[in-house]
C-alpha cells in the first residue's frame, strides 16, 4: 500500500475508531501502555488536520457529561462537570471549601493531596457510590471535576426490579389457576413492567443528582473565586490591654 495514499476527515475518523477498537480487544497488561496523554492527544488531533480550539472544546464537552440526558433503556449511573477557574488557588481557599462540602452533601469526605492535584471523595453516602471533586491548579488556573457515580444501585435495582416483576406476576397468574407453561411465558411481562418501574424511579434520582451536581459546582466556584478570608494566628493576634505593663502613681507619704 502506498505511503501517499491521502484518507478524507471521515474516513480518518472511522481509522481511528477501527484502531481504537483493536487496541482495546489486545487486552494490554501493562496500564502505563494504555490511553494517551493530553500532549499525546494533541499530536495526534494535529496530524489529522484538528484544531487545538476544537480540541479543548471536545474534551471539556466530554468532560461535562452533566449536561446528558437519561437512558430508558440500560438507565443513567454517573454524572460529571468540570470547569476552569482563572488562577491558581490557596491551601487557604481549600481550607474553607472543604467543610463546605462536607455540610452540603451530609458527610464527611476524605482527603488527598497528591503533587499539586487535590482530591476530596465520599464513598457509599447514601445512595451514592461514590462522589468526588478534583481540583488541579496549573499554569495560573485552577480545573475543577466533579464526578459523581451512583453505578451500584443502578445494576443491582434493574436486576432486581426485573426478577421481581417477573415473581410477581407469575405468582397471581398462578393463584388464579393458570397452566405453568402459561405464566411462566407471561411472567417476562411482570419483568419489563418491574424493570420500567424502576427505572422512573432512577429518572426521578437522576434528576435530583444532576441538581445536587449544579448546586455543589456553584458552591465550589463562588469558594474558589473569591478572596480567601485572612486566617489570625495566634502570633499574629492583638495584645490584651491586661497584658500590657501597668504603671503605678507611686505617693510619697
Amino acid at each position: 500500500m502506498s505511503d501517499q495514499k491521502r484518507f478524507s476527515k471521515q474516513e480518518i475518523s472511522q481509522i481511528l475508531s477501527k484502531a481504537s477498537e483493536i487496541q482495546r480487544s489486545k487486552n494490554i497488561s501493562d496500564s502505563a501502555q494504555e490511553g494517551v496523554t493530553t500532549s499525546e492527544l494533541r499530536e495526534i488531533a494535529h496530524e489529522v488536520g484538528i484544531s487545538n480550539e476544537v480540541l479543548d472544546k471536545a474534551i471539556q464537552s466530554f468532560e461535562n457529561r452533566a449536561d446528558i440526558g437519561f437512558n430508558w433503556v440500560i438507565g443513567t449511573g454517573e454524572l460529571q462537570s468540570s470547569t476552569v477557574i482563572e488562577g491558581e488557588i490557596s491551601e487557604l481557599q481549600l481550607d474553607q471549601l472543604f467543610p463546605e462540602l462536607n455540610v452540603i452533601t451530609g458527610k464527611k469526605g476524605t482527603f488527598e493531596q497528591v503533587g499539586k492535584s487535590y482530591e476530596w471523595e465520599q464513598v457509599e453516602n447514601g445512595l451514592e457510590s461514590v462522589r468526588r471533586v478534583t481540583i488541579l491548579p496549573k499554569d495560573g488556573k485552577t480545573k475543577v471535576i466533579h464526578y459523581v457515580n451512583w453505578n451500584d444501585l443502578r445494576s443491582l435495582g434493574l436486576g432486581l426490579s426485573a426478577f421481581l416483576g417477573a415473581l410477581g406476576l407469575a405468582l397471581i397468574l398462578k393463584a388464579f389457576g393458570i397452566e405453568k407453561s402459561t405464566y411462566l411465558l407471561l411472567s417476562s411481562i411482570g419483568a419489563i413492567v418491574g424493570y420500567f418501574g424502576f427505572m422512573g424511579g432512577l429518572k426521578f434520582y437522576f434528576d435530583h443528582q444532576k441538581k445536587k451536581l449544579e448546586s455543589i459546582m456553584q458552591l465550589i466556584t463562588d469558594t474558589l473565586e473569591k478572596p480567601p478570608q485572612h486566617r489570625v494566628q495566634m502570633d499574629e493576634a492583638p495584645i490584651e490591654n491586661s497584658m500590657k505593663p501597668i504603671q503605678r502613681n507611686k505617693t510619697k507619704s
